[in-house]
């Protein structure tokens, strides 16, 4: 036979060949470019056999599986012996009772995750025939995939996947709304509830709830198919903050579980303030998370001061930041009292009372390191003890104001410039002279000392030291 009429008897007209010396070498159809389709559309691919075997001829997308053809489907796929799939892969939401019918000509298979649900792979001429199966679908992803070749003759094929919606068969709760968003008009004072497409598909409406934060009572707002609502209740003041969630219900009654829970705060509040003091700059300086909510406007940062012999809040500033710097603090060991205040863009604050409020967020108590040394020197006073020199320092300031918390008394040999301590105490604060007393034990040798004391407080600030005392431990 001639090499020519030989290839084409090999071929059958299904793949083109060439002739490599005395061997024949079949090639490979022309692969189709891949395509990407949209989601929850099929992917459909020809082919010019009905094994499905070697390069599609064409990929394309299909909405629906629903074809009927008379010839060829597509340029370069025979009239018969040809075969056509689709495939999708689609996320079924909480899944459920589905119900998966066909209608088509010769031969059809129907496959879930690879899983033939569906086998009729006979020919019929051009007289179509159906099937249905009733099965449920886990949730989340999954492929289908419909195969169908024609081997002579009409191609007909159909396929369709829907949900059972009967109550009797469908107990599956539909999943949660996701992806809930708030917007707060501060002009109408109403909130506007957002929300992303349930991925069920029995859906049958969506409700939006809304409570007090604060309290456990629910109250249905609306029912609406809708992915959006404003909800018709005006905040009276701005301030009274609200949760919503939104609850999915399917075809069959079933109601989700609530969504994520999302807080409405018409005014945005300071979640938490710190502070820092600097020594070296006497400085304050204040932190809080900042706010990104759409009618966020500015921070109004006070200080509770001492007016008139008052304590009131005084304002500092305002700033559209998270961070402030005050001027110079004294360094008194006392706690400043700090608070940032919020105002939206419809001109409401946060309630300012004047009192102050240890568990409130936005306010911060700041303990001030103590930098003030006790201002007087302690008096000091020397004599005789059984084993050498008996120093006492004392301080007749009034108990209730006294800012020292004990004394301090050195001794060093006289004509000598070390110093070492004889006394670190406190004292009795029960007399209404503060004093401290150590018996210094001393040789007696003859040798002259000198003595000087100070008083400290509780951060270790130091007072100025007393005269400096001598005395002579006689020789023994």
């Amino acid at each position: 036979m001639h090499q020519k009429r030989l290839v084409a008897a090999l071929t059958g007209g299904a793949t083109s060949a060439v002739v490599l010396g005395s061997l024949l070498a079949v090639a490979p159809q022309a692969a189709a470019a891949d395509v990407s389709c949209s989601t929850n559309v099929y992917k459909r691919t020809f082919y010019k056999n009905t094994s499905f075997s070697g390069s599609p001829v064409r990929t394309d997308c299909d909405s629906v599986v629903d074809q009927s053809w008379s010839g060829s489907p597509v340029s370069g796929v025979p009239s018969n012996n040809f075969g056509v799939r689709w495939s999708v892969t689609r996320d079924f939401g909480s899944g459920g009772p589905f119900t998966f019918t066909v209608s088509a000509t010769d031969g059809v298979r129907v496959y879930l995750d690879g899983v033939r649900k569906i086998d009729l792979w006979t020919g019929t001429g051009d007289t179509a025939r159906a099937k249905s199966v009733n099965l449920t679908v886990p949730s989340g992803k999954h492929t289908l995939r419909v195969d169908h070749v024609n081997w002579s003759g009409a191609a007909k094929v159909k396929y369709t996947y829907t949900p059972r919606t009967s109550a009797t068969y469908d107990k599956t709760k539909p999943l949660a709304p996701a992806g809930v968003k708030t917007a707060y008009n501060t002009t109408t004072r109403k909130t506007t509830v957002s929300w992303s497409a349930n991925k069920e598909m029995d859906l049958a409406s969506y409700a939006l709830y809304r409570r007090p934060v604060g309290s456990g009572t629910w109250t249905k707002v609306t029912t609406t198919t809708a992915r959006s609502h404003t909800d018709p209740l005006v905040n009276p003041d701005d301030r009274t903050p609200y949760y919503y969630e939104v609850r999915a219900k399917d075809k069959a009654g079933n109601t989700s579980s609530g969504s994520t829970d999302t807080i409405v705060r018409p005014l945005p509040v300071v979640t938490s303030l710190t502070g820092s003091y600097d020594k070296a700059t006497g400085k304050v300086t204040l932190n809080w998370p900042l706010n990104t909510e759409p009618h966020f406007d500015h921070y109004t940062v006070l200080s509770n001061d001492n007016v008139d012999g008052s304590y009131v809040w005084v304002p500092l500033g305002t700033t559209k930041g998270n961070t402030w710097t005050t001027g110079p603090v004294t360094a008194d060991g006392e706690t400043r009292h700090y608070r940032v205040l919020v105002t939206n863009d419809g001109g409401t604050t946060t309630y300012n009372p004047n009192w102050l409020d240890a568990n409130a967020p936005h306010e911060l108590w700041l303990a001030i390191p103590d930098g003030i040394a006790p201002y007087y020197a302690p008096d000091l006073t020397l004599g005789s003890c059984t084993t050498g020199i008996q120093a006492t320092a004392s301080d007749t300031t009034p108990a209730p104001i006294r800012d020292f918390n004990g004394f301090e008394i050195e001794r060093r040999e006289a004509g000598t410039d070390t110093w070492s301590v004889a006394l670190h105490k406190g004292f009795d604060p029960r007399p209404a002279t503060a004093a401290a007393t150590v018996c210094d034990p001393l040789p007696a040798d003859g040798r002259r000392y000198e003595y000087r004391a100070r008083s400290y407080d509780a951060s270790r600030n130091y007072s100025p030291y007393s005269e400096i005392r001598a005395m002579t431990v006689p020789v023994g």
